[in-house]
C-alpha cells in the first residue's frame, strides 16, 4: 500500500518537473522566477531515484530481475547519472541533457500512473 502509494507521488511528481524542465528548455516560460534551483538537477537526481525504486521494488516482489529489466533500469537512469557526472566533473558530452531527462521522467511519470 505505502509503495503504491509513494510510486504514485513518484509518478506526478516526475510529470509536473518535466514539464517545467520542458518550458524551461524550449524558453516559454524562464522558471527560475519561480523557483530558484536548478530543476534539472532535481530532475536527473529523481530520475535516479525513480530508477533505483523501481528496481527495488521488482525485485522484492518478484525475488529477483531479469537481466533485461536490469539493463532497462540502467538505460532509463544514465541521462540523470550523466547530467550529476557532468555537474561534479564537467564532462564534454556533446548533446543538451536536458530534454532528455525531462522526457524520460515525462515518459517515467505516465508509465508509473497507470
Amino acid at each position: 500500500m505505502i509503495r503504491a502509494a509513494m510510486s504514485k507521488v513518484l509518478s506526478l511528481t516526475a510529470i509536473i518537473l518535466s514539464i517545467l524542465i520542458g518550458v524551461k528548455y524550449f524558453k516559454i516560460y524562464d522558471t527560475s522566477n519561480i523557483l530558484p534551483y536548478n530543476l534539472t538537477m532535481f530532475g536527473a537526481l529523481l530520475l535516479i531515484a525513480i530508477q533505483i525504486f523501481s528496481y527495488l521494488r521488482v525485485a522484492s516482489f518478484n525475488r529477483g530481475t531479469t537481466f533485461m529489466g536490469k539493463l532497462i533500469k540502467t538505460i532509463l537512469a544514465i541521462p540523470g547519472v550523466l547530467y550529476v557526472t557532468n555537474m561534479i566533473y564537467p564532462i564534454n558530452i556533446g548533446v543538451d541533457l536536458e530534454i532528455f531527462i525531462a522526457l524520460f521522467l515525462f515518459v517515467e511519470g505516465l508509465y508509473g500512473l497507470h
